[in-house]
């Protein structure tokens, strides 16, 4: 039974059973959803390029067997080619999809976090050498529009080690970044 379909940005994926994969979106419509993506790490998938990481894409869906929906179509949005090369610009785009992951709940729209996603995806391909200010801002961007901090307010402190205390589990993604810069 066909559900609906939806429009958002792959923020994680992992390999489920022999050849199936899960696949979680950040969506305009219902916030962050979960789905299946049947079959898509077999060979003959017409359907695995566009489910990579940070994609924008639209998507059809229907009522799965077990936990998840299932993915029945799949539309490539935008897939940011052009900063996908770079591996420090990768891991700005996994910061973003890490926090938001961890910070926001399932099937809750809030669709001024898929605009600073979103906006935050077309940025990175321009950004200068100073990456950590802009990281610094979308990330505060985040956590006020999700009530964590003050709206206007400029955090101080450490806004990594803010979001681990708030989700209760260690981000993975600076680590990565401050090992790329030196």
């Amino acid at each position: 039974m066909y559900l609906s379909s939806l429009t958002g940005v792959i923020i994680k994926r992992r390999n489920f059973g022999e050849s199936d994969r899960i696949i979680t979106l950040y969506t305009l419509e219902k916030g962050k959803v979960t789905l299946k993506a049947n079959s898509v790490r077999k060979l003959t998938s017409k359907r695995a390029g566009s489910l990579e990481l940070f994609n924008l894409v639209k998507v059809g869906r229907a009522k799965g067997r077990g936990n998840f929906d299932v993915i029945t179509e799949v539309e490539i949005i935008d897939s940011y080619a052009s900063w996908k090369k770079h591996l420090g610009r990768i891991n700005i785009a996994y910061q973003l999809c890490e926090v938001i992951d961890k910070l926001t709940p399932d099937n809750q729209p809030q669709p001024q976090i898929f605009k600073i996603l979103s906006d935050s995806l077309l940025q990175i391909s321009v950004l200068d050498n100073d990456w950590q200010a802009d990281i610094n801002d979308w990330i505060s961007q985040i956590i006020q529009e999700l009530g964590y901090w003050p709206k206007g307010s400029p955090f101080e402190g450490n806004l990594y080690e803010y979001i681990e205390e708030l989700s209760n589990r260690k981000l993975h993604s600076p680590a990565i970044l401050s090992r790329l810069r030196k």
